[in-house]
């Protein structure tokens, strides 16, 4: 008998059935449960009227859901928001553009940049509300003004990243300007809007909510103030979850689908 005949074939191993979660998954559930860990010990080794436990902040946002005063002050909220983020966008987008293609432009805005830094964001929408009134458009301009200079210095430093031998490649191979703008700068610029939108949007809720707090009657900011001043922290937290909640959908619906679509040329 030969070896061949002799000796059985091993068994083939049956295939695994089923998807194996993605690092990056895991990490992101390690990382929620440790802070809501950390939240329950914190709320143990405090009394309750000030740090709530997570189960009673979802509790309360569960009947904060069902009520129509939640819904009415995110879509006042929501709606300063729109409007203070295209006002401050567009005007960082114009500003830095400015700055980044004139050198006298550049020097010109940079003491105005420095000093939008190095100023309080209270003491910018104080001011305003001071010029304009404790009105809609105070609050308005009050949060577009507070990150205009932020947005304006990434705009500045990711038009100055462009490379120039790109652009001068187009210009030897004769390119339209049609063909510049959409292959060699698009491609270039889109990742600095993105992360500029990103973080100007992220910096306009915070300062909508901060004008709301200040000198608005109505609105997630307002209301959140109101709960604190009943010494309310539950109702303070579950407010300030459901719209952290509303705005982690807007980055994932919006801006998670943008990134997607723009980067799509980037996948194997």
């Amino acid at each position: 008998m030969s070896a061949a005949s002799g000796t059985a074939a091993a068994p083939a191993r049956p295939a695994r059935i089923g998807l194996r979660p993605s690092r990056t998954v895991v990490w992101t559930c390690a990382s929620v449960a440790t802070l809501l860990g950390a939240w329950t010990l914190a709320s143990l080794l405090l009394p309750a009227a000030v740090l709530p436990g997570p189960w009673r902040v979802v509790l309360a946002m569960a009947a904060l859901v069902r009520t129509a005063e939640l819904w009415s002050d995110v879509a006042v909220t929501l709606g300063r928001i729109a409007l203070a983020f295209a006002l401050g966008m567009g005007t960082a987008l114009a500003l830095g553009t400015a700055m980044a293609v004139s050198q006298r432009a550049g020097a010109f805005f940079r003491v105005w940049i420095v000093c939008g830094i190095t100023v309080p964001a209270i003491v910018t929408i104080l001011t305003v509300y001071m010029v304009v009134g404790m009105n809609e458009r105070g609050a308005v301009l009050g949060a577009a003004l507070t990150v205009v200079p932020f947005v304006a210095i990434n705009v500045r430093e990711g038009l100055k990243s462009l490379d120039t031998r790109l652009l001068a490649m187009g210009q030897v191979f004769r390119a339209s300007r049609g063909q510049v703008a959409r292959c060699i700068v698009a491609p270039q610029i889109a990742p600095m809007l993105l992360a500029s939108s990103r973080f100007g949007l992220g910096l306009v809720w915070k300062m909508v909510l901060f004008v709301e707090l200040l000198g608005r009657s109505d609105g997630v900011g307002f209301r959140i103030e109101y709960y604190f001043q009943l010494f309310d922290m539950t109702h303070v937290l579950a407010y300030a979850a459901c719209f952290v909640v509303v705005m982690l959908v807007i980055e994932v619906g919006v801006f998670g689908v943008l990134e997607r679509r723009i980067f799509r040329w980037r996948r194997p």
